[in-house]
């Protein structure tokens, strides 16, 4: 049988709920936010002070008996009560203050200054009632003071009266968005004897059901009369309850946090894709001019090849061609390339590129994440174009390469011309003794050829050969050079891609992740 899991504690939630705000900073609309930052703040007021005390505020609209039925709990005419007109514009406090509970901080905390100190009573011991402006005044500022202490008690008592219990003010405003609460919620239907008897219990479950479409099916429902008594000692004893049980202040706190998280739990989604950057390193190689550079390397090292290998006395012609590297500045893996500007095509790939890697890797997070997180992505362009011009520029391209059999080709065309010219001097020595009519010495033969005309001959047909062989040979090693630069270029530029694109990307897709995660323990 699988185990239910255990839900969070007070603060396991709130430390989730702080994380996800943090995530969420910079991204989420700091006004969504604010609520969340509220709670945290209220939290950690409100655990600090009087953790002994319970406050229970008495709430209602205008003309419920808030005042009467404050009184009635209270056992004397604390609050004023007039028959015309509602009276009450400050809270008033009746206090059970239990020895060392410290409830004169909290009420100060909650704003509270007109306090009345009740007789010692061991069921009621830690309790502080309110009674608080009506939530629907026509003084703004009695409707902010009902606002604000409904957000801060520990427990609220909904008083109704048979006329006005589906009030749209008590159920839009206030008892739909404290859904969450019915467990530190009381609902009141006082006035109770206003009503016929016969037609209490269809009132009673009208209420049911417009409690239950306000997502608080759950609430207990009470029925009271301030006037005759009814339903008081009733109610006094649920609060007397709520304070002993003391967990009212951490049960309100926790019904604030699901709230808050609950409200940030459109700004989460399904979970974002891993990053693949595949298209968008092709179109950083062509920008980068990667092509351009792996063609410089190529005739690079046929042109310095061919001053190794070539014919000796052709082989100074190379030097009068520029190297295609040294004219890019790419001769040494240092500085600042002369590689082009990308051209407007190949600009367009890279933003494209980096569309299409966000867009792809944020495809399920919720707004305004996924539009975050693209901006901030295809914001980076910039900085990722000129990455890659100094990635290329501090690739090594293998320019300063030189393989051995460069040195035994030079060595041996240089040995067959040398030969090529001794066989010439020999015979320019043989002619010249001719020309002065000198006895000629007996010249050795080769074979059918004299000695002189062999070493001419041999050795310019062998120098040719040698050079020719070696054109052949440098072409297929600059084929390999500009493969290797092409597998350094790449990678060079899939790190740089990596690292000013993917990395921040996927910090921030993880970053989305903790958040959804830390919101969904926090409204569990």
């Amino acid at each position: 049988m699988r185990r239910r899991s255990r839900a969070p504690l007070l603060e396991e939630r709130l430390t989730a709920l702080a994380a996800a705000v943090e995530s969420a900073e910079g991204v989420v609309p700091p006004a969504r936010l604010l609520p969340a930052r509220e709670v945290l703040e209220r939290a950690g007021a409100r655990s600090a002070l009087a953790p002994g005390v319970t406050v229970a505020a008495l709430l209602g609209a205008t003309g419920s008996g808030k005042s009467s039925l404050f009184n009635a709990l209270v056992g004397e005419p604390l609050a004023a009560v007039h028959a015309r007109r509602p009276t009450t514009t400050r809270p008033l406090a009746a206090v059970w203050d239990a020895p060392g509970a410290g409830a004169a901080g909290l009420l100060d905390w909650l704003e509270v200054p007109d306090r009345r100190l009740r007789p010692a009573d061991p069921r009621l011991s830690g309790l502080v009632l309110l009674d608080l402006p009506d939530i629907d005044s026509t003084r703004v500022e009695n409707r902010a003071v009902a606002a604000r202490l409904a957000e801060r008690v520990d427990a609220l008592v909904w008083v109704l009266d048979p006329q006005k219990y589906a009030d749209a003010v008590v159920h839009e405003e206030y008892l739909r968005p404290l859904r969450e609460h019915a467990t530190v919620s009381v609902v009141v239907l006082n006035q109770a004897d206003r009503l016929p008897a016969d037609q209490l219990p269809g009132v009673l479950a009208h209420l049911g059901r417009v409690l239950a479409d306000d997502g608080m099916a759950g609430v207990e429902v009470l029925t009271t009369s301030a006037r005759t008594g009814v339903g008081v000692p009733e109610l006094r004893a649920r609060l007397a309850r709520l304070a002993e049980e003391g967990r009212a202040a951490r049960d309100r706190l926790e019904a604030d946090v699901r709230t808050v998280a609950g409200a940030l739990r459109d700004a989460t989604g399904g979970r974002a894709a891993a990053p693949d950057p595949g298209t968008l390193v092709a179109a950083c190689a062509s920008a980068a001019g990667v092509r351009e550079v792996v063609t410089a390397v190529e005739r690079s090292s046929r042109r310095r090849a061919g001053r190794h290998v070539g014919w000796p006395p052709l082989r100074w012609l190379g030097r009068l061609r520029p190297d295609p590297l040294r004219r890019l500045h790419l001769e040494t893996a240092a500085g600042a390339s002369s590689l082009p500007a990308p051209t407007p095509v190949q600009a367009a790939g890279v933003r494209t590129g980096v569309h299409d890697l966000a867009w792809t890797a944020t495809e399920g997070m919720a707004e305004p994440w996924r539009a975050a997180v693209t901006q901030r992505v295809e914001d980076r362009v910039p900085v990722l174009v000129d990455a890659l011009d100094t990635a290329v520029a501090g690739t090594d391209l293998g320019a300063e390469h030189r393989p051995r059999w460069w040195r035994l080709w030079s060595a041996l065309g240089i040995l067959l011309f040398a030969t090529a010219l001794a066989g010439a001097a020999w015979l320019g020595a043989l002619a010249l003794m001719g020309y002065l009519r000198l006895p000629e010495p007996q010249t050795p033969m080769a074979g059918p050829l004299p000695w002189p005309t062999a070493l001419l001959l041999g050795g310019l047909a062998a120098g040719l050969l040698l050079a020719v062989a070696g054109r052949l040979l440098a072409r297929v090693g600059a084929r390999r050079a500009a493969r290797r630069a092409r597998g350094r270029l790449s990678s060079a530029v899939e790190d740089t891609v990596r690292r000013v694109m993917v990395e921040p990307l996927s910090e921030d897709l993880d970053r989305y992740g903790q958040f959804s995660a830390a919101v969904e323990l926090a409204a569990r």
